[in-house]
């Protein structure tokens, strides 16, 4: 098996994304690894080799870096979870899979939930190996001190033998000074310090669950019996929030799936995937992100300057925002008199096009409010509805004059964008159930 197996690169977003392809069975498989990776360092592990050719034993695998690790391009800064997500897609494309059962392990599965939700119709299965909803610190393994502490661990001692980090706890015994030296070279050649700080970083902050009751497909919750890192207790929120779940557990405590009982651990995924085939519908349903924007003090200004002038005021308002919309990857649904809603399939294209909306229509002397929020909606014609709407809506009704506000999910999404979030608190919608933590939106400085 692995004399066949090489090492081939796609492009993503201007960067070289590795990849490799195991087996050539009927089935499509991705599997989406943890936070680091280095994929032919992996090969150099038995218990990997025995793991890859188990699963790839159920069809044709794809497994690859994620940018800023192993043999991918490095990076700067912290890619946010929607640029990660879609290397998934770009190894799927280079493939040749219109759809796939994705396998993730640890951080890899909040990648592939993101995915699933957000591109259903692409995704059969899921398995979910060892993964988490909410990441340490917001389930509260980590304080903030505590987690200001790992992230000065990583960039000191990464790829360091017997230096201590959070993830020695995944390394060989202290007494075994050839397996160290081997785990610190891994370490090395998988991610830089700074880059690992920042992807730990990230992950500590991930809250995914208010998306989880949008993914319809399939999905395996996998652990081990006495894992303690990203244990049992993690499984719940996936298990408790998505609507087709099976959990399974495996003898041990190691939370690397190659490492321990290996066959088993394969075995479980492998009965998943070639168990009967999942009911493929097309979805009426898709997470998307909703940008409302309203003119403020729309009539009082009309008033003043009269309906002629309006109008041809309205014009240009009209012009720009479908001109940015369109510049930004998104879909124009309406007009809404001196106000529009449109549709984007990143959260970061429908905040960074409210800003260039917002900079434009100030030039021509009119002041604008923005609410966007990443939830379902259904199509219906050339309009759209469902709870995700209303709760965009809501959101920019709480904004104030040139205010860009935004839900909390949509944050959760673009952690690492160059952009600032300001806490507003929780806010009661109205007509929605709960209350919704909002956040302003400015460019980075």
């Amino acid at each position: 098996m692995t004399a066949s197996v090489e090492t081939l690169f796609t492009e993503n977003d201007g960067l070289s994304i590795a990849y490799q392809v195991w087996g050539d069975g009927p089935r499509n498989l991705v599997l989406v690894p943890g936070m680091i990776s280095h994929l032919e360092a992996f090969m150099e592990h038995p218990g990997y080799l025995q793991w890859m050719t188990s699963l790839s034993s159920a069809g044709r695998l794809v497994t690859f870096d994620k940018r800023g690790n192993g043999m991918s391009d490095r990076i700067q800064g912290t890619p946010t979870l929607e640029e990660r997500m879609m290397d998934i897609e770009a190894v799927m494309d280079v493939a040749d899979m219109p759809s796939a059962t994705i396998i993730a392990f640890s951080e890899g599965a909040s990648l592939a939930c993101v995915y699933a939700a957000m591109r259903p119709q692409r995704v059969e299965r899921l398995a979910l190996c060892g993964g988490y909803a909410q990441g340490r610190l917001t389930r509260g393994y980590l304080t903030p001190e505590s987690l200001e502490l790992a992230l000065a661990q990583f960039r000191e001692n990464w790829g360091k033998p017997y230096k201590p980090h959070p993830f020695s706890e995944f390394g060989p015994s202290q007494d075994d000074a050839e397996a160290q030296e081997a785990w610190a070279h891994f370490q090395r050649m998988s991610a830089t310090p700074i880059t690992v700080a920042n992807l730990f970083e990230l992950a500590a902050w991930i809250d995914i669950r208010e998306l989880l009751p949008s993914i319809s497909q399939s999905t395996l919750v996998i652990h081990r019996e006495t894992e303690e890192a990203n244990g049992a207790d993690c499984a719940q929120d996936f298990l408790r929030l998505m609507p087709k779940t099976e959990y399974k557990t495996i003898p041990g405590h190691e939370h690397v799936p190659w490492e321990g009982d290996v066959e088993s651990y394969a075995a479980a995924i492998v009965e998943f995937v070639t168990g009967a085939a999942p009911v493929t519908t097309q979805p009426t349903r898709t997470l998307t992100t909703v940008l409302f924007s309203d003119l403020v003090e729309s009539t009082s200004q009309q008033a003043r300057i009269g309906d002629d002038r309006w109008r041809d005021l309205m014009n240009r308002h009209d012009d720009i925002c479908a001109t940015q919309i369109s510049r930004h990857g998104g879909h124009l649904v309406k007009f809404t008199g001196d106000g529009v809603v449109a549709t984007f399939s990143s959260p970061t294209s429908a905040l960074t096009c409210a800003g260039s909306v917002r900079e434009a229509l100030s030039a021509i002397d009119l002041n604008a409010r923005f609410g966007a929020h990443t939830g379902e909606i259904e199509m219906r014609g050339d309009d759209i509805s469902g709870l995700g709407v209303v709760v965009a809506a809501r959101v920019m009704g709480q904004a104030k004059d040139g205010q860009v506000l935004t839900s909390d999910l949509t944050r959760q999404l673009m952690l690492g964008a160059p952009f600032q979030f300001q806490d507003c608190g929780e806010h009661e919608l109205k007509g929605v159930p709960n209350k919704w933590r909002l956040h302003e939106v400015s460019p980075a400085s």
